[in-house]
């Protein structure tokens, strides 16, 4: 799975009722005992599952006492607690009845094959765990088929250890006080560790484990869809923890996608790098994603693509290293370049991006000093008081150190320090894409900028569109400060920087790289300049409008579409095809959704995604929110199957960015807010010819009712 070589174990038992092997009378409350005859199959194919996951058979296979023969597991489960290393795994499995001791510590007990109590309670066996710091003993998850097992998750004693020190996990079938109905967490486990390593269901593949906290979210939610439907209710429980703690270190379930293979090379080497540095509103990768210019092609952080905007780079290189005023503003259309421009500067500025970024911004003419007091936040979907905290957590406050009524610009103006010499720099890009981007500007940004100017140790840089809440920061940029305006840029400089990124991009891969082409791709990259900035040489394009959104990501898009199309080895056609080049990003997605293949899911899929909040969508709300723009698509209300999903996002991974939720999930986004704009405004597109309505599954097949 994960290539680690930690040793795991798994013991599952399942002890059904057999009154032949009781030593003398029978336990009077165990005549309506129902004989669990198929505890040994579930306990089997719980190992199987596990086996998935790594996890060997406890003891000798050949042993002479098998699980499903064991009158009372407390020995062997000893055996495997006590036998085991401290960095061993441990799954004690059991398929039985429970049942509450009467009288003593009314506990929870395992009932035997014999039909009475086993002499250990459960709660000795955790305690032979936890008691012993001193002594070898293994991580070790009970999942624990049984009534009343909720009992063994909820001990007083465990719940006051600290997270960080327990060494014993529950996982059980049912409350305290409650019956545990037909294997039904077995089931469920079983059902679910599969669905992880068959790709049904899937943790992001940056995580080494699958959280132990989500495989019992998704097993909880699948024992509730069982009590549905056999209509006998029952809720499993788990280990209690403080609310603000995690598990997301604990090893019980190796992720199958781990190590990333999306992600591999550079940026993998990259992201181990981050990962001591990163805030979560800082988002490096954003920064050095746009900074690198390859994101068109899907060329990760390997090579720098950035070019042109020399002036502009210049200037705000000075403004890094303390030139000029205190307060800068870069803005620009969509997709203009804001976030590459503020990106391959920030990257080559902070401390952390510096070093593992040098491909990025050492191609630049000018470029800025290294910063040792540069917070940074990249802007979307993030609140006023996440923008706030955030600064100030990169200026060395503590959670301790926050304000009742949170961070202000005096406050990070405090932590800025008083040395003059050494001034600290905030950077936001991507105000535009914040929530109530206004009451940013307002409550926060605006004082900042007016601080700024008063102190004289700190500084601050925004990237933004120019949108009405922005206008009194671009006003006091324009008139006291350092305004980059991209829209401004000179066409002939625009056009003859088009044409460097484009062949730049052309020789990075594909078939244009090669000699035979060479001339070919000169004249595609002259092409597609001049649809976009206008013919120079002609003459004839440079009255026309310039593009609604950014000519750079324009000419990205349709290269990405151009490589698609057999190779054009005649320069003069070649250009040709570069001056067919659409002018916007709608066109530009029919060009995409055009490609030959099955599409029929791109659409929905992008559709639904352009109404994403914060970081994303995971793929099950994704499933059922897509088929909302797929009416013809789907009966009402049923979501679309996984692999159309997952194969939906395949094809339109180049306009996707993704996340990892606390449960481990991913989260996709559309990758620019330009064309989620679009998308939500033009959902359905042309008609197309869908495919007919899938026929809805009928009920599951249902076993007994047995409760145990």
């Amino acid at each position: 799975m994960s290539g680690e070589s930690r040793p795991r174990k798994v013991l599952a038992i399942g002890l059904p009722v057999d009154a032949e092997e009781a030593a003398g009378p029978p336990a009077l409350d165990s005549q309506d005992l129902d004989p669990l005859a198929a505890a040994p199959r579930h306990a089997a194919e719980v190992a199987r599952a596990l086996a998935r996951f790594g996890y060997a058979p406890h003891g000798e296979p050949d042993r002479d006492a098998p699980a499903e023969r064991v009158l009372d597991p407390s020995d062997e489960i000893r055996t495997a607690i006590t036998t085991a290393d401290n960095d061993a795994v441990l799954i004690v499995h059991l398929v039985a009845h429970g049942r509450l001791a009467p009288t003593g510590e009314r506990t929870l007990h395992v009932v035997g094959r014999d039909g009475r109590n086993v002499d250990d309670p459960v709660a000795a066996w955790i305690s032979l765990i936890e008691s012993h710091p001193d002594k070898p003993r293994p991580l070790t998850l009970f999942i624990l088929d049984l009534c009343h097992s909720g009992t063994a998750a909820e001990l007083p004693w465990h719940q006051q250890m600290p997270t960080g020190k327990r060494r014993a996990w529950v996982i059980a079938a049912s409350a305290a006080q409650d019956q545990a109905w037909n294997y039904r967490l077995s089931r469920a486990t079983a059902a679910v560790l599969h669905a992880y390593s068959d790709g049904v269901l899937r943790a992001d593949a940056s995580l080494r484990y699958i959280p132990l906290a989500t495989v019992g979210r998704e097993i909880t939610r699948l024992v509730a869809e069982y009590s549905r439907e056999e209509k006998f209710f029952q809720q499993p429980e788990g280990s209690r923890i403080p609310f603000f703690d995690t598990l997301d270190h604990l090893p019980f379930f190796p992720n199958p996608h781990y190590p990333p293979r999306a992600r591999a090379g550079v940026l993998a080497e990259v992201e181990q790098d981050l990962a001591p540095l990163v805030d979560e509103a800082f988002d490096p990768l954003h920064f050095m994603n746009r900074g690198a210019g390859g994101e068109a092609l899907d060329a990760g952080i390997g090579h720098g693509y950035f070019r042109g905007r020399r002036t502009e780079a210049a200037l705000l290189s000075q403004w890094f290293n303390g030139d000029g005023p205190p307060f800068a503003a870069v803005t620009g259309k969509p997709g203009v370049g804001k976030s590459a421009l503020l990106g391959v500067l920030i990257c080559a500025a902070h401390p952390e991006l510096h070093d593992i970024t040098r491909q990025l911004w050492l191609p630049l003419p000018h470029r800025p000093a290294v910063h040792d007091k540069l917070a940074v936040v990249h802007a979307r979907r993030r609140t006023l008081e996440e923008v706030a905290d955030s600064l100030a957590r990169q200026l060395g406050a503590s959670a301790a150190d926050r304000p009742s009524a949170g961070w202000d610009a005096e406050g990070l103006a405090r932590l800025a320090g008083t040395d003059t010499r050494r001034p600290a720099t905030l950077a936001l890009d991507a105000l535009d894409e914040a929530e109530r981007p206004e009451d940013v500007v307002r409550a926060l940004l605006l004082p900042l900028a007016q601080e700024a100017s008063r102190v004289d140790t700190m500084r601050l840089l925004i990237g933004t569109r120019p949108e009405p809440f922005a206008e009194p920061l671009l006003d006091l940029a324009r008139t006291a400060g350092v305004l980059v305006d991209l829209n401004a840029a000179d066409r002939a400089d625009l056009h003859a920087d088009l044409q460097a990124y484009v062949r730049d991009l052309l020789a990075s891969a594909g078939p244009y790289q090669l000699r035979e082409n060479a001339a070919a791709a000169k004249a595609l990259a002259l092409g597609i300049a001049d649809r976009l900035a206008g013919d120079t040489g002609e003459r004839r394009s440079l009255e026309q409008a310039p593009l609604e959104w950014g000519e750079f990501l324009v000419a990205g898009l349709y290269l990405r579409h151009v490589l698609t199309l057999p190779v054009e080895s005649d320069p003069a056609r070649a250009r040709e095809l570069g001056r067919a080049a659409p002018r916007d990003l709608t066109a530009l997605l029919r060009l995409d959704l055009a490609r030959p293949g099955e599409r029929t899911w791109m659409r929905p899929v992008l559709a639904a995604l352009a109404h994403a909040e914060g970081l994303g969508m995971p793929e099950r709300v994704l499933a059922h929110t897509a088929g909302a723009f797929a009416p013809s698509q789907l009966p009402a209300g049923e979501p679309m199957a996984p692999d159309q999903v997952r194969q939906a996002l395949d094809q339109a991974r180049f306009y996707l960015r993704h996340d990892v939720d606390v449960d481990g999930t991913t989260l996709y986004r559309l990758f620019h807010e330009g064309l989620a704009e679009r998308l939500r405004a033009d959902p359905y597109g042309p008609a197309a010819a869908f495919p007919p309505p899938r026929t809805p599954k009928g009920p599951p097949h249902q076993e007994g009712r047995d409760a145990w």
